[in-house]
């Protein structure tokens, strides 16, 4: 077999869905320059948005975890009979969880503001309640895209939301010397829109036009998804946790304008983490099959390939960082933010971490075990909000970067454990996967030149 047949099916999902989760970095780092420089009180502003964005980010953990990921699994685990059933069931769940998350939002944002010292905070939740409606179809036409790998018109559904509000953000500062925050929300809604509009073309093709709920399935989907939101939530918590705390025990002073400081420098690590994002969402179809999620050993290999492919991509990356934080954050934010460099060289190691713990949670997951997912997340959010508390009390902004470090490496010692347990995977063969890449695609390379010239 050609090392072309060989990742053929890889390839061509992983250059759309590279090109979609890539897109969505881009545009808001693009964004970030933009707003950086124009919002009226620059490191607060940023602040505040990032705070924004993180609230934003748990509804939509809440409704991913609760539906999405149980879609997945069932589409590519039940038969083509019953995907009728499990997209009606979806869709229910889907509009319910997110009008009872919407509610308490907006009746509880004044004070999630005044805790959080974000003014203004509220106002921005009152006028994304509108942006939740579209969320809606947005959703459900992106997790059917997932669902049936079709990666190109999930590329070309973020394009759109990414693009159009990108596009709103440069019209309006040409016109106006800053940007408001409540504006700011009123494109980023815009935005969802315009990506569901395009989700639908997109999808159409794999869309029931029957309506059909069954109890049967409504409970299967539940049931599965319950310990996806717990494991879910706990990684929102492990993720955010720096960002928020550090805003609410600094202080209004400088709270909000640390918080923005860590934003701009958790902006730069999302980056970096594409490629494990990219192969994860080929990984989970593949290995919630039936007839793979039953196979050890194919699990084992699709675990330590996937994390190689990611390490070789992702340490490069890193090491940039590392030697050029400065150079990053003028090119991206400005002199204002150069605070956040010595943060941003700190937080860039757990890079290496997050390449194993985010395959860990897919194959958990996919394999059947979202229980066992959800009981080691939650164990690691625990101890990183504990570390949090403890390194900022004792080290200020610095010691959310200092949390983050103990906090990985201790979670990636418990998962290679569990990993070990269940499949015998081992981790130091993900590095000889990944060094094994680098000639891998340079004969891959050189088969599709070679290939185009012979066809001429």
């Amino acid at each position: 077999m050609t090392t072309t047949g060989k990742y053929n099916g890889w390839i061509s999902a992983g250059l759309y869905n590279g090109l979609q989760k890539l897109s969505v970095p881009i545009f808001g780092v693009i964004s970030t320059m933009i707003l950086a420089r124009r919002f009226s009180d620059g490191a607060t502003d940023m602040g505040i948005w990032g705070i924004f964005l993180s609230l934003v980010g748990l509804v939509e953990l809440v409704r991913q975890a609760l539906v999405k990921t149980s879609l997945i699994r069932y589409v590519n685990h039940s038969t083509e009979e019953d995907h009728k059933y499990v997209l009606s069931a979806a869709l229910f769940l889907n509009t319910l969880i997110t009008i009872i998350l919407a509610v308490p939002l907006v009746i509880f944002a004044a004070p999630i503001a005044h805790k959080l010292n974000a003014p203004g905070l509220d106002s921005m939740i009152y006028v994304f309640s509108t942006g939740m409606i579209g969320l809606i179809p947005f959703s459900h036409f992106e997790w059917i895209m997932y669902g049936k790998s079709h990666f190109k018109g999930l590329f070309y559904t973020y394009l759109f939301r990414q693009g159009l509000s990108l596009l709103l953000i440069v019209l309006y500062v040409i016109f106006k010397s800053t940007i408001s925050l409540n504006v700011l929300v009123i494109i980023y809604s815009a935005g969802i829109f315009a990506g569901a509009i395009a989700g639908y073309f997109c999808v159409k093709k794999f869309l029931s036009r029957k309506f059909i709920l069954s109890k049967i399935w409504l409970s299967k989907l539940w049931h599965f998804g319950k310990f996806v939101l717990g494991s879910g939530i706990s990684t929102q918590v492990f993720g955010s946790a720096g960002q928020m705390m550090t805003s609410s025990m600094l202080g209004p002073a400088i709270g909000p304008a640390m918080s923005g400081l860590n934003s701009i420098a958790s902006r730069v690590i999302n980056l970096a983490d594409i490629p494990s994002q990219v192969l994860g969402d080929i990984l989970f179809p593949k290995s919630s099959k039936k007839e793979n999620a039953e196979n050890k050993g194919l699990i084992k290999y699709y675990y330590e390939k996937t994390v190689g492919a990611t390490l070789c991509v992702i340490l490069p990356m890193i090491l940039f960082i590392v030697c050029f934080p400065k150079f990053i954050i003028l090119i991206l934010a400005g002199k204002k933010f150069l605070q956040a460099v010595p943060f941003l060289q700190f937080i860039a190691i757990t890079g290496m971490f997050l390449a194993f713990l985010k395959q860990f949670g897919i194959i958990i997951d996919s394999t059947g075990r979202p229980g066992l997912n959800f009981l080691t997340i939650t164990f690691i959010a625990v101890i990183h909000v504990g570390f949090t508390y403890v390194m900022i009390h004792n080290f200020g902004f610095i010691g959310a970067a200092y949390a983050l470090i103990c906090s990985h490496v201790i979670g990636f010692i418990v998962t290679q454990i569990i990993l070990y347990k269940y499949f015998g995977i081992q981790f130091l063969n993900c590095f000889k996967y990944a060094f094994k890449f680098y000639p891998e695609m340079s004969k891959l390379l050189f088969e599709k030149v070679q290939l185009k010239w012979k066809t001429r």
